[in-house]
Order: structure tokens, then C-alpha cells, then sequence
């Protein structure tokens, strides 16, 4: 017959939690206090990392009002990332009101100081274009190539994109593209089977390279296995007509049945100007 346990070995598991908690309260206590003592004396990291403690509620009470002080603190100390914590603030992603001119300011700021992230996000704005940042797209792309000098492979596959279509003040040049999708293509990034599906593009048409359909080809097929639904609906269509691949109906449909997984009705993938998440991102940060 099945016996119940005792009582103190069913202590045991609620005991050990309990210890463990302690443990970690002990661990953690003088780390907080260190930071805490540190932001009063000025540090504008240790009041940036304070900001998100509270901002989260790890470690600290769920505080949104203490932690804005310390952004703010931290953003007047010149802190990168504490101005584009609070660029994102004004622009209502922490349910305030929206100040769409001074969250574009900040994120100008953060960016000039050589936050990465800021980067990227204002040369999305400007390519987006809204009534706080109108459409820009020299200045998009001065604010991709920084943001790509630092190693944001985003921005580096954007910047193929310039090159490919001949925007933002630079010539056409598919020597150029090439290099840069070439530069991100293997890349653990969601802009890599872009960047694959261009490499299809320019080596089927023979732009910066020398023509070479089955380089192509085998771009264009590890796009498609990546998921990009252009690189799928490309491939479908070669497979119904025959063009580089056998012919084949059935593989036909199902390349071009898997492009549209996923993917909005309206979206035919064939928009003047392509980026890694699509046509344009889904909205500008400062569209209101």
C-alpha cells in the first residue's frame, strides 16, 4: 500500500526554494545597493541600469516612474542608450502620451553619440518617412552606413539595397550591391535570405557580376529554403516554366504555395523598394 511521505521530507523541496530565494536576495542586495549608491553619486550607467531594473521590476518593485527620472538623469549625463530609452518613451511604447519631435530629437542624439540600435531605428524613420520625419533617403542611408560600419548587419543589407536600386544620392551600382549582399548573406540575421535572393537576382542578370544562372540558382534555392517568400515565388515560377531547373508542376506549386504562407493577400512581393522585412517596414516609429 502507497504511504503518504512525512511531513519533513515534504518540507523538504519548499525549503530548499525558500533557501535558494534567500541566496539570491543576499546575492543580489549588495549589487543594488552598489548601483544605487553609484547613481547617487553621479554615474550615469548605473543610473541607466537602474532605469531598467525599475522599467522591468527585476530586483526592484515595478517603478515606471522612478525609472523615467533615472532615464532622464542618465539621458542628460549624455547616455546613449538612456536617450534612446527615452526616445522610445515619447514616442508612447511605455503608454505615455506621444511627443513624436522630441522622441525624433533623442533618437537624433543617441545616434550621433554611435548607438547602434538608434541608428538603425532613425534610418528606418527617414526611409519611412512620416509627418515628424519626412522621407529622406540620403539621410537614411548616412545613417545606415554608420550604423553598418559598427557591424549591424541590418543596416548592411539595407545598404546593398541603395546600391542596387541607385537611391539616396549614390549611383546605381551592382558591383557594389554584390559586395554587401555577399558581405551578409550567411549572416544568423533575418535579412540573410534577402540578401540570398538578391545575389539570385544580380548573377541571373549579369549586374556587377558576370552572368552565371546556375550561381544564381543555387542562391535563389537556399533563399527559398530559408523561407523568403520572393526567393519561393521566384522559384516556383522557374519550376512552371522550366527555366534553369526541370520542369516540374508539382514542385511549381508548391514553391509558389509556400510564398504565400504567411504573407498578406495584398502583398505581391514586387514593390519599388525592398528591404529585409518586406516592401518598407510595417510602420514608420513616428508614424502617428
Amino acid at each position: 500500500m502507497d504511504t503518504l511521505p512525512s511531513p519533513r521530507k515534504r518540507l523538504r523541496p519548499a525549503a530548499l526554494l525558500l533557501a535558494l530565494a534567500c541566496a539570491s536576495a543576499a546575492a543580489s542586495s549588495p549589487d543594488l545597493d552598489q548601483l544605487q549608491r553609484q547613481a547617487l553619486q553621479g554615474s550615469a550607467s548605473a543610473r541607466y541600469t537602474l532605469a531598467n531594473r525599475y522599467s522591468q521590476g527585476s530586483g526592484v518593485a515595478l517603478d515606471r516612474e522612478r525609472s523615467l527620472q533615472l532615464y532622464e538623469q542618465a539621458a542628460a549625463s549624455g547616455h546613449a542608450a538612456a536617450l534612446h530609452a527615452l526616445s522610445r518613451h515619447y514616442r508612447g511604447q511605455t503608454g505615455a502620451a506621444a511627443d513624436l519631435p522630441r522622441a525624433l530629437g533623442l533618437l537624433q542624439q543617441a545616434a550621433a553619440k554611435g548607438h547602434v540600435p538608434a541608428q538603425l531605428e532613425l534610418a528606418f524613420a527617414y526611409l519611412n518617412g512620416s509627418r515628424a520625419a519626412p522621407r529622406d533617403l540620403a539621410t537614411a542611408l548616412r545613417w545606415f552606413r554608420q550604423a553598418a560600419a559598427a557591424g549591424s548587419v541590418t543596416a548592411q543589407c539595407m545598404v546593398g539595397d541603395f546600391y542596387r536600386d541607385g537611391t539616396g544620392g549614390v549611383a546605381k551600382d551592382g558591383k557594389q550591391a554584390h559586395a554587401w549582399y555577399a558581405k551578409t548573406a550567411h549572416a544568423d540575421a533575418p535579412c540573410a535570405s534577402k540578401s540570398q535572393y538578391e545575389l539570385y537576382r544580380l548573377y541571373e542578370a549579369g549586374h556587377g557580376v558576370r552572368r552565371d544562372l546556375p550561381a544564381a540558382l543555387r542562391w535563389l534555392q537556399e533563399a527559398a529554403l530559408a523561407g523568403n517568400p520572393s526567393a519561393q515565388k521566384a522559384l516556383g515560377q522557374n519550376y512552371a516554366r522550366g527555366y534553369g531547373v526541370p520542369q516540374d508542376a508539382t514542385l511549381a506549386q508548391v514553391w509558389l504555395r509556400r510564398s504565400r504562407e504567411g504573407v498578406a493577400p495584398h502583398d505581391d512581393h514586387e514593390h519599388e523598394t525592398r528591404s529585409f522585412s518586406g516592401p518598407r517596414m510595417a510602420a514608420s516609429p513616428f508614424s502617428r
